[in-house]
């Protein structure tokens, strides 16, 4: 557990509709998840093979469904709240 990276610029954050202390954010360092309101801060870019997450957007209906752009023009997708993504489309995709 940490504090964000202190050279990030966070693009965006959005938190989870039904747990409200969950939020992630996107930033140049990569992508991140609190589970304690923002507190305290942990990586989640497993999988993605550039981090640098310029936006983030949540299924409010299953908010474990995530997608995150990244400035590679990367498209990637969880389904399991971050732990691991995946790409979803973009350059090398030629998406899905």
């Amino acid at each position: 557990m940490g504090r964000l990276p202190a050279q990030s610029s966070v693009g965006a954050t959005v938190s989870d509709p039904q747990h409200p202390e969950r939020v992630y954010a996107a930033s140049g360092a990569g992508l991140f998840r609190s589970d304690d309101g923002g507190q305290t801060w942990n990586a989640a870019s497993q999988g993605m093979d550039a981090p640098n997450a310029l936006a983030i957007a949540l299924d409010p209906r299953q908010p474990q469904h995530l997608y995150a752009a990244t400035t590679s023009g990367m498209l990637y997708e969880t389904d399991d709240g971050a732990s691991t993504w995946r790409a979803s489309g973009g350059p090398s995709t030629g998406g899905r």
